[in-house]
């Protein structure tokens, strides 16, 4: 358990320990089946309130402990691990990706903000290629900007 209250930032979270607090808005969820993984998992897109935004996934022993989270709206999570988010089709920019475990805890916060933090592509970066492709973002960015170009020009 969390005996410090400060809240962490997503951009300032580190693998080195579990005990980090920080206060996120669920921006999008989904279930992931793998039959490398140990089965279903589900997954998050979380946020917080400098719009940072980081990957996190439960799996299925401890879904239990998410059911707290519902998307757009806020709350505390604390005791959490980290591993280098790396591979092809990331869903954020963050350089780790959260794991729920065991002793992960979520609950209510009072923070109220409506900001869906949008961080768009620059459209010369589009044209110029210059995007990471390991970013699904980008790559969704780029389709979209494609089929615009080839549809309406």
């Amino acid at each position: 358990m969390v005996t410090n209250n400060a809240i962490t930032m997503l951009n300032n979270v580190k693998p080195f320990k579990t005990t980090w607090k920080v206060e996120v808005k669920v921006f999008h969820s989904w279930t992931q089946h793998s039959n490398y993984s140990g089965g279903d998992s589900l997954e998050f897109i979380l946020a917080d309130k400098m719009g940072f935004k980081i990957r996190c996934t439960c799996k299925r022993l401890f879904f239990a402990r998410v059911r707290k989270f519902k998307i757009g709206e806020w709350r505390f999570l604390e005791n959490f691990s980290l591993h280098p988010a790396t591979g092809k089709y990331r869903a954020t920019s963050h350089r780790f990706k959260m794991s729920i475990v065991g002793n992960s805890t979520v609950s209510e916060s009072s923070l109220e903000n409506d900001d869906n933090f949008l961080s768009l592509t620059p459209f010369q970066s589009i044209i110029n290629g210059s995007l990471d492709s390991n970013f699904l973002i980008g790559k969704a960015l780029f389709v979209i900007l494609l089929f615009y170009l080839i549809c309406f020009i």
